[in-house]
């Protein structure tokens, strides 16, 4: 049995995939490597700050931004990254130095000759050209060296099948002519189809700032109190390291782009106390990667993934989180279902506490009603009054504080009374109580900023950041009178750190997050400027925590906690550079995938690939597409996989799906893929997390990866759930009652899953209850399939009632249509789409269709016939081409709710509970029997 890696060993393994392994020993080299890494971030900083629109010439377009992104992300791969693994760390070599200096040249070429290379586009000279190739194969090495070579590999592949498509090793339907050597190079480097398009964009404008903001924070030591956190809260709970893992995990994905650094940090200390409490070591790493690969699922980030589907979808950063939110959720609550399964079949049990808990209630819950009662009391119920159209004067909001006062004071007292101290469902409904207050809070303080709005107009701005660093300098000074939190969560050994100490010493991390949620979900900042305002707010707190501390204790030299909070700031500057290096590299080198599909349409061909192995059949066709995402996944970074499977695979589905009838929401199918993408992180042979993990446990990596993957298993269903059921992505919700139907049978469902799974629910399951589960999960989850056997939700009209049908459609209406007609490929081909209609209620049909799906039809001797598709319009998008035939409209039946199917299968998860129950009963009083005689 291999046995578990030395934490230096660790550090080099996060450091040879996130940071670059290389230290220099030569004070030369390293003040180099340090100085590009920090102007790299300063340079990030000022292009998304509002300041170059200040000043003025300074301003720099896309493009330019992007050369001068990969320059710095090209520089630090040569000089920072050894060439291979056995190559000293503490120097670099002179020729490394040579070949960076080269590498930074071609990647700035679009910036330093900007103006030339628009005067002569798609004309490049020799020049050009000979740039254009010295830069991709730097850029492939550098690829090589920051990433391994699963990327590079499928990157000259590509460029490859560029050149040579017509070669007779390349099967005759991925033919194409090949393309010349100067069209080539134009179309990858020198211009923004390739290498600078749109994922190099993404880094450049968003990813960078969320990665800095990331690094600041966890510089500040947020990272060590998310960690702590969940220890304090659940450590002490039935596998509680375990389920404090899963937590701690999930919280540092919030602020990570990299599935193999949240296994490594969090691992390190997770997995030994895992193994202390009964779980082997292949299951200690397995739960680990099962929850830092979550991680790359959680919003606001998702690995940099969801700044990249505003890009692919078309759609704004709002609504990919909005849609996001929720699989990500309950896929983290089956997996602690999962692992408190898992800890009740082994008899396990948690961590003593260090102090005990409090008979009442706890620190947590008291602190969370102090700070949203003052919430509420400052301005919440002016929130609430005015949602319900009434003016906020003096005595609505008096008596509107005084019933929320007493509402918290019901529960507290009700919390208080009804639940034993030592009961699980203290926790239960404490975390209720402190969710319930989070979002009465969050309602205090959208409340309050209205108020300050109305009463100060336009110096708002100036008096809500004035009381935020109030009540950040507030928060320093609470965490004053707690003893500083500990370097390491093995610093308490065998015990747990109390949870009220552990929560106030670090309350003042969480004001820059609720500016970056504030900025992104109520401002609707871009992502770029709300990334901006959080890390300089980080910068803030990096600069002031340690003096504050100084101050308040009333202990120490404030200029030299001032000089600590400096060097920290640049570590945390320059740290974060070093991590965006591979994400820079890695999509610059996706980037020559993208311009290969665009250059040579080869994403047709893998429609008609996954076509002919399908057969039709929508099913299969998502479990092919599930499976070359895999695939196509396997040791790439989040970032680049989810570009490949993007770029290749989420056109294949929607082409597929509409064919087959089968409307496909796109952001469901970039989020199928995504996920699909990710998983190929855990699944043997490649999973890169599971061997991260397995370094850490000192256990087997292939069976590691195999436990994972049945850990992930929740993850694999939800795609194919969402694809067909889209209230899990909170689309066509109606109201708050659906809403919390969506949430609550989605959650419950995946538990229910998760039961199965683990064939253990009160008792061990046998057979026909782990199939009886998996039948009520898939009810829960998706209530439709069964409806629509015995009522369909829609019914076919006449196709020339379409302008009658569209014009009683509501605001924001859509119309769901077959059509047919002949592709550019000269094939025929059925659709099933759904357009979107024009707003104005008061235009007829015709207008409202041209206003929203920019398509003109007419009623003719051959049927409805499309006259006029508007470039870049949704129909066009959907492929609907002039002279298409419209040969079916669909409208929504009679159906009955679909929800009606929840109560036979709740009858049914109530019987084999009850069953379970019995089953339990009799065994214990068996044993009971055979202890007494």
């Amino acid at each position: 049995m291999s046995t578990a890696s030395s934490e230096t060993d660790l550090k080099h393994l996060v450091a040879d995939m996130d940071t670059g392994g290389r230290n220099p020993s030569n004070t030369l080299a390293k003040s180099v490597l340090l100085c590009v890494a920090l102007l790299w971030s300063l340079f990030q900083l000022w292009y998304a700050s509002p300041l170059p629109f200040l000043v003025g010439p300074v301003v720099l377009n896309s493009t330019q931004a992007r050369s001068i992104h990969l320059a710095f992300a090209i520089f630090l791969a040569f000089s920072a990254y050894p060439a291979f693994k056995g190559q000293r760390r503490d120097t670099v070599p002179a020729v490394d130095w040579l070949i960076a200096a080269v590498a930074a040249f071609c990647a700035a070429y679009q910036f330093l000759f900007y103006d030339t290379l628009s005067g002569r586009v798609g004309v490049p000279t020799w020049y050009d050209q000979a740039v254009a190739a010295t830069g991709l194969v730097l850029l492939l090495e550098a690829t090589r060296r920051a990433l391994g070579p699963a990327l590079m590999v499928v990157a000259l592949v590509f460029l490859g099948y560029v050149f040579f498509g017509d070669a007779d090793i390349v099967p005759g339907t991925l033919q194409w002519k090949g393309a010349s050597f100067g069209k080539a190079m134009w179309h990858q480097w020198l211009q923004t189809e390739g290498v600078f398009g749109v994922p190099l964009g993404v880094s450049t404008s968003f990813v960078f700032l969320f990665v800095l903001f990331g690094s600041l924070l966890e510089r500040a030591g947020a990272g060590n109190y998310f960690i702590q956190i969940a220890f304090a809260l659940l450590g002490h709970m039935r596998g509680g390291p375990a389920k404090a893992a899963v937590v701690s995990s999930g919280l540092t994905g919030l602020i990570s782009g990299s599935s193999i650094a949240n296994v490594v940090t969090t691992g390190t200390f997770t997995v030994p106390l895992m193994r202390k409490v009964g779980f082997s070591r292949e299951k200690a790493g397995a739960v680990e990667v099962a929850s830092s690969v979550n991680g790359q699922l959680m919003p606001p980030v998702m690995g940099a993934a969801a700044f990249l589907m505003v890009e692919y979808v078309g759609i704004p950063y709002f609504q990919v989180i909005k849609h996001a939110f929720l699989p990500a959720v309950i896929s983290y609550v089956a997996l602690l279902y999962m692992v408190h399964l898992e800890a009740l079949k082994g008899g396990m049990e948690g961590l003593p506490r260090r102090h005990p808990p409090k008979p009442l209630v706890w620190t947590l819950l008291s602190t969370g009603l102090t700070l949203a009662s003052i919430a509420a009391l400052a301005g919440g119920m002016v929130w609430l009054f005015e949602l319900a159209g009434m003016l906020a004067q003096g005595g609505n909001l008096f008596w509107g504080a005084i019933a929320v006062v007493a509402l918290q004071a019901l529960v507290y007292l009700g919390v208080r009374r009804a639940v034993p101290a030592e009961s699980r469902w203290r926790v239960i409904s404490g975390g209720a109580l402190v969710l319930g207050n989070v979002v009465l809070g969050a309602a205090g303080v959208y409340g309050l900023v209205q108020l300050l709005v109305a009463w100060t107009g336009p110096a708002a701005v100036y008096v809500i950041a004035a009381l935020v660093l109030a009540v950040y300098v507030a928060l320093v000074a609470v965490s004053t009178r707690v003893p500083e939190l500990a370097h390491d969560i093995r610093a308490y050994g065998d015990q747990l750190p109390d949870v009220g100490l552990t929560l106030k010493a670090g309350l003042h991390y969480l004001p820059p997050v609720g500016v970056l949620v504030w900025a992104l979900m109520v401002e609707r900042l871009s992502p770029s400027l709300a990334a901006f305002w959080a890390a300089a707010f980080m910068v803030l707190i990096l600069l002031t925590q340690r003096p504050l501390r100084a101050l308040f204790l009333r202990s120490g030299d404030i200029l030299a906690a001032t000089r600590r909070g400096g060097v920290e700031l640049l570590h945390g500057l320059v740290t974060g550079a070093r991590n965006m290096i591979g994400i820079g590299v890695a999509t610059a080198a996706a980037g020559i995938i993208v311009g290969t599909v665009t250059l040579t349409g080869v994403g047709q061909v893998m429609t008609a690939f996954v076509e002919t192995l399908s057969g039709g059949n929508v099913i299969l066709m998502l479990v092919f597409t599930a499976l070359l995402s895999l695939v196509l996944g396997m040791g790439l970074p989040t970032t680049a996989n989810y570009i490949v499977v993007a770029s290749l695979m989420a056109p294949v589905v929607v082409q597929l799906g509409s064919e087959a009838g089968l409307v496909v929401e796109l952001i469901a199918v970039h989020l199928f893929v995504f996920y699909f993408g990710i998983m190929a992180d855990v699944t043997p042979p490649v999973g890169l997390a599971s061997f991260a993990a397995a370094a850490v446990s000192g256990g087997d990596p292939i069976r590691t990866g195999v436990t994972a993957f049945f850990y992930s298993l929740r993850t694999v269903l939800l795609p194919f759930i969402f694809i067909f059921n889209t209230q899990l992505l909170l689309i066509d919700v109606a109201g708050p009652l659906e809403f919390t139907l969506v949430v609550a049978a989605g959650t419950a469902g995946l538990l229910v899953f998760a039961a199965a799974l683990q064939g253990y629910m009160v008792t061990h399951s046998r057979v026909w209850e782990r199939l009886a589960l998996l039948l009520v999960a898939f009810t829960l989850l998706r209530p439709g399939y069964f409806m629509e056997q015995i009522v369909p939700s829609m019914r076919t009209v006449d196709p020339s009632r379409i302008h009658t049908m569209a014009a009683k459609q509501p605001a924001g209406g859509t119309l769901r249509l077959v059509v047919e007609g002949m592709t550019i490929e000269g094939t025929e081909a059925t659709k099933t789409v759904l357009i979107p209609l024009g707003d104005d209620t008061g235009a007829n049909g015709a207008e409202r269709l041209r206003q929203g799906a920019g398509l003109t039809v007419e009623t003719t001797q051959a049927g409805v016939v499309v006259k006029r598709v508007r470039f870049g319009s949704p129909a066009d998008k959907k492929g609907i081409s002039l002279d298409w035939r419209v040969t079916a409209l669909q409208v929504p039946g009679d159906q009955p709710p679909k929800q009606l199917f929840y109560i036979p299968a709740l009858l049914l998860l109530g019987g084999i509970y009850a069953n379970q129950r019995r089953r339990q009963k009799l065994r214990g009083q068996a044993a009971r029997t055979a202890v007494a005689s």
